[in-house]
């Protein structure tokens, strides 16, 4: 029987564990996996931050938040092949769906390079050879502190005759703590051998 996995290692929420899992019809090649991820002369040098977005009006706009994955956050890197090509599209497909959910092979999850992140969200994978890949993060935690606003009072308005006119709520700043939790990955493409290729996710 064969093992399929998911992608995003993250912990999973219990409808999406009750979903049906679909996989690429694309046949896995474990030798082209392979080739692509032999050893060549190129580094890719990344640093993992999330940033924080606020969904108003239906738009997503970034807050300016941003937070460093943290030291010892696994960072994995996979071959783009035919197979990876046609997860990618599954994913997209799904993303939204709560009765089906994009998985790969176990066989295909293996074809890759781990490292980790160290100082400064940093993290490097060395003796790449040029082809494109795929980057993604474990999921990781960050917190932050952040301001808002609360209603402490009002202020009362009448005419001069005597008729209430109104009031203006009189508010006050305070200091709260947040947490979250994050994936990030991107897409990354080494074109000369010897290249050192530098990205965000």
């Amino acid at each position: 029987m064969k093992k399929y996995i998911f992608l995003i290692l993250c912990i999973l929420p219990s409808y999406i564990l009750a979903q049906k899992q679909v996989f690429p019809k694309e046949k896995f090649d474990a030798k082209d996996a392979e080739n692509k991820l032999a050893y060549g002369n190129s580094t890719i040098k990344g640093v993992a931050v999330t940033r924080e977005y606020a969904h108003a009006r239906g738009i997503k706009e970034f807050t300016g938040e941003k937070h460093l994955a943290p030291k010892g956050t696994a960072v994995m890197l996979f071959p783009v092949t035919d197979y990876f090509k046609a997860y990618y599209k599954l994913r997209n497909k799904y993303k939204e769906s709560i009765k089906y959910v994009a998985a790969i092979s176990a066989e295909a999850f293996s074809y890759r390079i781990e490292t980790q992140v160290g100082d400064n969200g940093e993290f490097v994978f060395e003796k790449m050879k040029p082809g494109k890949y795929y980057i993604e993060t474990t999921s990781f935690q960050y917190s932050g502190t952040a301001v808002g606003h609360r209603e402490i009072g009002r202020t009362h308005y009448w005419n001069g005759l005597g008729h209430y006119k109104g009031y203006d709520p009189i508010y006050e700043k305070y200091n709260y703590n947040y947490t979250g939790v994050a994936v990030e990955s991107a897409f990354v493409e080494i074109k000369k051998d010897g290249e050192i290729k530098k990205l965000k996710l």
